[in-house]
């Protein structure tokens, strides 16, 4: 892989995982300034627990897309180091 499309990747995850967190930080906001004042703890509980699973989606689909990149990558260097030999 040339080093220019390893730096664009690695500037498109570090995107991806500031967006992903502000996304999830908005969610946990939203609930506390527009679920909260209504005082119903089951409306409260349902909302939290849907976000939770949400997020955890999210940062494993995240995780994946990372662990991929690097078996990308290890293989890209490995090949190299065998065409050389």
């Amino acid at each position: 892989m040339k080093k220019s499309k390893t730096i664009l990747t690695v500037l498109g995850l570090l995107i991806l995982i500031v967006l992903d967190l502000l996304l999830w930080i908005n969610a946990y906001i939203d609930g506390k300034y527009l679920i909260e004042p209504w005082q119903n703890s089951q409306i409260d509980e349902t909302y939290y627990m849907r976000i939770d699973s949400l997020s955890i989606a999210m940062f494993v689909n995240l995780g994946i897309i990372i662990v991929l990149f690097i078996m990308m990558i290890y293989r890209k260097l490995r090949e190299k180091s065998n065409n050389k030999q």
